[in-house]
Formats: C-alpha cells, sequence, structure tokens
C-alpha cells in the first residue's frame, strides 16, 4: 500500500476505492479450476464464497424504484426475484 501510495494524501473516498480494489483483486485469486475441462479457463476464487460469483462480473442494477409502467417483462421478472 505504502509503495503505491507513496507520500501523497488521499480523501476518504480515494482510500475507500484504493482498499476496495485491492479487496477485489485478493479475492479474485484462482483457489481451484471450476472444470476439468482444459479449454475451460474459469476458477473457483474466494469472491466465489462471498457472492456466489465472480467478483468480476457486473452487477445488476436495482429495480425496486422503478415504477411498474417502466419496466420490460424481463425487467419486471428480475424486480420479482430480488
Amino acid at each position: 500500500l505504502r509503495r503505491t501510495v507513496g507520500e501523497t494524501l488521499l480523501t476518504f473516498e480515494e482510500t475507500t476505492t484504493l482498499l476496495t480494489q485491492i479487496e477485489v483483486i485478493l479475492n479474485s485469486r484462482p483457489l481451484e479450476p471450476l472444470s476439468d475441462d482444459p479449454d475451460d479457463v474459469s476458477a473457483l476464487t474466494p469472491g466465489h464464497f462471498l457472492i456466489r460469483s465472480a467478483l468480476t462480473t457486473i452487477p445488476e442494477p436495482s429495480l425496486n424504484d422503478l415504477a411498474l409502467s417502466r419496466l420490460s417483462r424481463w425487467q419486471l421478472i428480475q424486480q420479482r426475484v430480488q
């Protein structure tokens, strides 16, 4: 951390962002291959235990605050799942 930041003074938001990125890197380290297929490069990571998917996946948007008239059929189903 000291090597990355050096003598730079970071704001609270910058520090939080930096520590979150470090957490993602550490929790994305491969532990075990997910399959025996040599062409499959996906691996089990600590992140899979935390959120049940890879940490690098894009999160789904929250649909709870949108009016029902603005939701597509797929979004309506996703809202019910949330």
